[in-house]
């Protein structure tokens, strides 16, 4: 490692370097250690294995005379063999019916007095991109290695960069990460004929160095003044705590994050979260219950930078939740969600980094972060599992202090667009007339796909058009919706005042048949052009979805006016007022958030309440739309019945019409859409 250079990022790799070397050998070396504490060397247990001549899979735990065969050099520091002695064997175990094998270890004792040989700290980093070298650690050694995902206690590493080999005197190299000063695993092995390569984790490099009570590098040193500045403010404010509550928080700490030993200390246990990526976010959780040293550690660690947001439970249970083949899905989740953010191609497809990366997105305090709109996403586009992913989403937004109304405000979002992107084909017609009994209107039909793509458009070219030419152009369309299996069929956009058009029986072209009545073949609804109190509109449509909410019946406007302005749940109305009062009762509707209206266009009182009453099921959302065509289909041409005079409006908000106009503005409310 020879030369050292200012500024050197490896710098503290290279000083804690070690070879291990067989009896009188001189040379590359059998296998690469590393100073973790003072005067401690960790290899693996099958170097020593191969300095000793046994075979590399040897459990017997090597003696004191056996050890007297094996040295180790330090070539950051020169030529000279040191001899050590065995503190600790954790021997290679090869596992039932599995080609590779668990352990290998050993943590050996260095004679070496008079030099100063400084430790590295060993800890797990989030990391992908790490750096190993080979025996002798020379620099043109250096092999860049990127981690593809866990296996138990190793990791299971591709080539990076440039696709070096991995050779057999790697073993016991450690895996370092450039970025973080500290080493993340030592190498272990390398598949045959294959670039692949494994390492033993830095968690489990941490158990065997407790469980021989030596205790590694804490903490690389902190340079920056800034940086120094926040630690003391966060000690100072763990400092208000009791011993028995700093005990509990250390304990809760170390046993989120599989610490072999709880800190003892508020430096400790300051130095322990600033070290680990999910630190922070670990002791926040573990100060809950902490009131104002809750507050204190949440001010100062915004105070830092970038942090990531979940602790160690939190990101655990999400990518359970989300699985482990999840990356495309959240990945295309993330264009939906956060359009504006660019996500690196870089390295294979990897769920858990992917998520990282979201974390390290900026947002304002008490908005929704990024990655949590995300996972929302995720959650609305699923058929099943979203119920899980949305219980986590609210336990960790409460204890990031999210406001729910951003938080409802970026569900109803994340489901709208799923609600769009799972709907049928459909068939909308923006229609006004200049006055409601007019036989001129003005029209635009747009029919959409299954996925919310406009397909073609119907328009009557900026001048009236007679009932006739309405009707021809509204043949086209449909013929051209019937072209799909199954659709939502036709809704109806009509300006404020116009709902007693009776749409439904317009005459579309049905071939041999002559012409039949829209309504009769498709199911048909209304909706205005202008969605009003679009909160009151939503929080009715998703409260009013169960059978529980059942259909309220309107025979009076002024009755009906106080109870739908004190019940928000009502989302189904029956309206059964006199029809000169239909306007009035929509217009009430419609201002108050309710989405669904059925009346009948000629009639009113008790009889006709019980008739639609039986029209309404309980489970009405999902029937009420094919009921009504179903009357219809029994009315046929006979305009006595009822079925020939039912009116729906139908505002479902998965879709909203667009703001702007698409002619000349109307005075009246509501416009054209």
């Amino acid at each position: 490692m020879h030369a050292s250079y200012d500024n050197d990022p490896d710098a503290p790799i290279h000083r804690a370097w070690g070879t291990v070397h067989a009896p009188g050998a001189a040379g590359a070396g059998l296998g690469a250690g590393l100073i973790v504490a003072e005067g401690f060397l960790l290899t693996c247990a099958h170097v020593v294995n191969a300095a000793l001549g046994r075979p590399k899979l040897a459990a017997a735990e090597p003696s004191a005379q056996d050890m007297l065969r094996v040295s180790v050099s330090f070539p950051g520091l020169g030529s000279e063999h040191h001899a050590v002695e065995l503190v600790r064997w954790l021997a290679p175990e090869p596992a039932k019916g599995e080609q590779w094998w668990n352990g290998d270890l050993a943590l050996l004792k260095v004679e070496m007095e008079g030099w100063d040989v400084p430790p590295v700290p060993v800890r797990e980093t989030s990391s992908r991109r790490l750096s190993t070298w080979y025996a002798h650690g020379a620099p043109r050694s250096l092999v860049d290695v990127y981690v593809q995902t866990s296996m138990g206690p190793w990791y299971i590493l591709d080539p990076g960069h440039a696709p070096l080999e991995i050779l057999p005197g790697h073993s016991g190299a450690p895996l370092w990460d450039r970025e973080s000063g500290c080493v993340t695993g030592l190498m272990v092995s390398t598949e045959p004929d294959n670039l692949r390569s494994y390492a033993i984790r830095a968690s489990e490099l941490v158990k065997l160095l407790a469980d021989a009570s030596v205790f590694p590098s804490a903490m690389t040193e902190v340079s920056d003044p800034r940086t120094r500045a926040r630690r003391s403010e966060l000690i100072d404010a763990l400092d208000q705590l009791s011993d028995r509550k700093l005990q509990r928080c250390a304990e809760r700490f170390a046993g989120v994050l599989g610490l072999p030993w709880a800190p003892g200390s508020c430096s400790g246990l300051v130095d322990a979260a600033m070290r680990h990526p999910r630190g922070l976010a670990t002791l926040l959780s573990t100060l809950t219950a902490q009131g104002p040293v809750a507050k204190r550690v949440g001010e100062v660690a915004a105070m830092l930078g970038a942090l990531r947001l979940f602790t160690q439970e939190e990101f655990d249970e999400l990518c359970a939740l989300l699985g482990p083949d999840a990356y495309s899905e959240v990945r295309a989740a993330a264009r939906r969600a956060v359009p504006h953010f660019s996500l690196s191609e870089a390295g294979p497809p990897d769920v858990g980094e992917l998520v990282e990366d979201l974390e390290d997105r900026a947002s304002e305090p008490g908005i929704v972060p990024p990655v949590i709109q995300v996972i929302e996403e995720v959650a609305a586009a699923r058929q099943a599992g979203g119920v899980g992913l949305r219980e986590w989403s609210d336990r960790v937004t409460a204890r990031l202090g999210v406001r729910p109304e951003a938080m409802r405000q970026c569900r109803w979002s994340a489901t709208s667009r799923a609600s769009a992107r799972t709907l049928s084909p459909v068939l909308r017609v923006w229609l006004w007339a200049a006055e409601p009994a007019a036989e001129a209107f003005h029209y635009v039909m747009r029919l959409y796909d299954a996925h919310g793509q406009q397909v073609r458009t119907w328009t009557d070219g900026d001048a009236l058009r007679s009932r006739a030419d309405l009707c021809a152009a509204l043949s086209e369309a449909v013929d051209d919706l019937d072209q799909y299996e199954e659709s939502a069929g036709v809704e109806f956009l009509l300006e404020e005042g116009f709902f007693g058009l009776a749409v439904d029986r317009l005459p579309t072209n049905a071939g041999p048949l002559g012409t039949r009545p829209i309504g009769l073949d498709r199911v048909v609804v209304l909706r205005g052009q202008k969605g009003m109190r679009a909160g009151d509109w939503r929080r009715r449509w998703e409260q009013g979805q169960s059978s529980a909410a059942g259909p309220y019946v309107l025979h009076d406007l002024n009755a009906a006016n106080g109870t739908l302005t004190s019940n928000r749940e009502i989302a189904c109305v029956i309206a059964c007022c006199p029809p000169g009062q239909h306007d009035s009762t929509l217009a009430l509707c419609r201002w108050l958030g309710v989405p669904v209206v059925l009346w009948q266009r000629g009639a009113h009182g008790l009889d006709t309440a019980e008739a639609l009453r039986d029209v309404v099921s309980e489970d009405w959302p999902r029937t009420l739309r094919e009921s009504v065509r179903g009357q219809r289909v029994q009315a046929m041409f006979d305009t006595a019945h009822m079925g020939a005079h039912l009116a729906l409006m139908w505002e479902d908000p998965g879709w909203s019409p667009p703001r702007q106009r698409l002619t000349s503005p109307s005075k009246r409310e509501g416009g054209a859409a």
